[in-house]
């Protein structure tokens, strides 16, 4: 019998054990929740990149990728091939994470031209986030003319520096130089605007497309003869957006008299304003007094009396005489005197030397 209840006690014993221990309970908790794993891969690269290193310093993030692709096109010819030729690597840099300059280390391949046609016998793999033969992401370049659109190149390049964006003044310039502004002679709906390239010096006319407001033209100079002669050019345009100018007014008319020309939104609320405020500087005068929540016609008059009435007390415990200042042993104290002296020898050296200077 003893030995029969002293089975069951061990018995129970492990039975309880194995239902309390933590690592057990642990993991059943575990299994309950379900998490899917989701692989944002594709989100920064592509479904043909795949991402297969990291590495992190204390300033700087790389990120490894890889190219998944089996064809290439041939910029030359369009002409598509998957013959590999050999793999190259490139560095870009990216928009930074947590305030660390970013690289995407990719290794890419390179295709041989199908075309025998072709004069371009070797093609590298076009990536879809660089243009050809750049350092930079086409976000991050993105980025970087933003921020320098209101500050100059050597302020952008040192805000974005905080930011883990290394690029210097002289980049952000080539930036700007790289720009390229296509013209469309078929064009039918403008918009004209004048634009400082240094304010209260140098003007120049902007030229854009109303319907997706992208530049077209940029004109050195902000004049009536330039205007014309980029009008003569595109006698499709019907429908002109301009600012008040009379100089643009009159080379859209002598150059397109049937075009439909409407001055702009902002420049109407502009003189709106500028009409308003002139007809209050009328009629409103410079002084308002007011008193007793009423408005009154003349100032008040001022009154010639204390708001507060000083205490005769307060006052009489201040006493003034003109005796000469002596400390407890009876000595004279003698305070540092800052009045100028205008007969000393450095003022009368200072005198001379401003005369000379004069002559």
């Amino acid at each position: 019998m003893k030995w029969c209840i002293l089975f069951a006690i061990i018995i129970f014993e492990k039975i309880l054990f194995k239902n309390l221990n933590p690592q057990k309970v642990k993991n059943r908790r575990s299994k309950k929740i379900k998490y899917k794993e989701y692989n944002i891969n594709q989100k920064l690269f592509g479904e043909n990149y795949l991402i297969y290193n990291w590495q992190e310093t204390s300033s700087e993030t790389h990120i490894y990728v890889k190219s998944k692709t089996r064809t290439g096109i041939c910029p030359s010819c369009n002409e598509p091939s998957n013959n590999y030729h050999a793999t190259y690597k490139r560095s870009i840099q990216m928009i930074p994470m947590f305030r660390k300059t970013t690289y995407a280390k990719v290794l890419a391949y390179k295709y041989n031209c199908h075309n025998e046609k072709c004069e371009q016998k070797v093609f590298m793999e076009q990536l879809p986030f660089v243009f050809p033969s750049q350092i930079r992401s086409k976000e991050l370049n993105l980025l970087i003319l933003a921020v320098s659109l209101f500050m100059s190149n050597e302020g952008a390049s040192n805000v974005l520096r905080l930011i883990g964006i290394k690029v210097s003044d002289d980049a952000i310039k080539r930036l700007y130089d790289s720009i390229e502004i296509k013209d469309e002679p078929d064009i039918e709906s403008v918009g004209i605007d004048d634009v400082a390239i240094r304010k209260g010096q140098r003007y120049a006319t902007a030229i854009y497309d109303i319907n997706d407001h992208h530049l077209i033209a940029l004109l050195k100079e902000r004049t009536a003869e330039t205007l014309k002669e980029w009008l003569k050019s595109h006698k499709k345009i019907k429908f002109v957006t301009r600012d008040r100018s009379s100089a643009y007014a009159q080379a859209i008319s002598d150059v397109l008299p049937d075009c439909i020309q409407v001055a702009d939104r902002f420049h109407l609320i502009s003189n709106l304003i500028e009409k308003m405020r002139d007809i209050f500087k009328e009629e409103i005068p410079d002084k308002i007094f007011i008193e007793n929540n009423q408005t009154l016609d003349s100032p008040p008059e001022k009154a010639k009396k204390l708001k507060v009435s000083p205490d005769s007390a307060l006052l009489n415990q201040y006493k003034y005489d003109n005796s000469i200042p002596l400390n407890e042993n009876g000595t004279l104290i003698h305070y540092e005197n800052k009045k100028r002296n205008l007969d000393s020898k450095q003022y009368k050296e200072y005198a001379e030397k401003s005369k000379k200077n004069k002559r």
